[in-house]
C-alpha cells in the first residue's frame, strides 16, 4: 500500500481494507446482515482450492 501512495499504513488503515474487500465480517451477531455474509464466506473458503 505504501508503493501506491500511503504515507502511513496503520492498524486502522488495514483493519478497514480487510472489510472493503470481505475478510472480516464485523457486523453483530444481532445484525440481520450477519448471516448472510458469513455464508458468503463459507461458499468463497469452499470455492478456493
Amino acid at each position: 500500500m505504501k508503493q501506491r501512495g500511503f504515507s502511513f499504513v496503520g492498524s486502522t488503515i488495514v483493519y478497514a481494507h480487510m472489510q472493503a474487500v470481505g475478510m472480516v465480517n464485523d457486523h453483530l451477531v444481532t445484525c440481520m446482515r450477519h448471516r448472510p455474509i458469513a455464508k458468503l464466506g463459507v461458499a468463497f473458503r469452499l470455492a478456493v482450492p
